[in-house]
């Protein structure tokens, strides 16, 4: 493994994007932002590009730091860390889903620096790893829900394409009970305690404050993740005792040309 000290951002200004133009060719197992003069709050629509396309997105650095406390990867105070090599897999899995960019134009990061920011500093660097080609890596994408009233809900429009689904992040406190159906087939249901309970046991930390997790690969093998390929239909019921807005960050791990 390597450390190196990336490019410097682009328009680190309130009220901008910052752009950081990562070198491409070898395999980035994790990028690590330092910041100052601005909050996590403030770092807001994170995303990441592959040839101008975004493979993953977060609505803001206490997302990705909530995602990441899920699986025991902490950043300390003034850093946010984008992870692709995955240490919460099996020791012979986690290098796996690396970034490999020997085939890639480019590799660019983008966030908004909110306006409120005070006087915003970020830089970068990379944890990186000899160089292979773009493979099967982990993708992100989400869906907001307007919760009207409480009870369940139904989401029904959920991307599926043919690669597996490692886990969905339900950011809304107070989700008590989520069930899910493949196929008309109910293939995991249980209440907010229930999942928490388990994921402690696994070794997860329930972000219970923020979040309700559905995580279909709590040993750490890529293998037990849900396949998606030949899904018709696929419906996340979560009940939400309360109205609001649930946000729900879904990771996949899938190619480049996947969901």
């Amino acid at each position: 493994m390597f450390i190196n000290k990336l490019p410097s951002l682009s328009n680190v200004v309130a009220g901008s994007t910052a752009t950081l133009d990562c070198p491409v060719g070898l395999t980035y197992d994790a990028i690590q932002f330092q910041y100052s003069g601005v909050t996590q709050a403030q770092i807001e629509n994170v995303e990441v590009l592959i040839n101008g396309r975004p493979v993953a997105q977060f609505d803001d650095a206490v997302e990705v730091e909530a995602i990441n406390e899920y699986y025991g990867r902490s950043d300390a105070s003034g850093e946010m860390t984008l992870h692709f090599r995955r240490p919460e897999l099996l020791e012979g899995q986690r290098a796996f889903p690396g970034l490999g960019t020997a085939d890639v134009d480019t590799l660019q990061i983008r966030m908004d620096i909110n306006v409120a920011a005070s006087a915003p500093v970020i830089s970068a660097s990379a944890q990186l790893s000899p160089g292979a080609p773009l493979g099967v890596f982990v993708k992100t994408r989400y869906l907001a829900l307007n919760v009207s009233a409480a009870g369940k809900q139904e989401l029904d429009s959920i991307p599926k394409g043919s690669g597996r689904l490692l886990a969905a992040h339900l950011f809304k406190a107070d989700i008590s009970e989520v069930e899910v159906e493949v196929n008309s087939r109910r293939v995991m249901e249980g209440t907010k305690d229930l999942m928490e309970s388990l994921q402690t046991l696994a070794g997860r930390t329930p972000q219970t404050a923020a979040a309700t997790h559905v995580d279909f690969g709590l040993y750490g093998d890529l293998g037990e993740a849900l396949v998606l390929s030949g899904v018709r239909d696929f419906r996340i019921r979560p009940t939400a005792d309360t109205t609001g807005t649930l946000r729900v960050v879904l990771e996949y791990l899938d190619g480049f040309e996947g969901v």
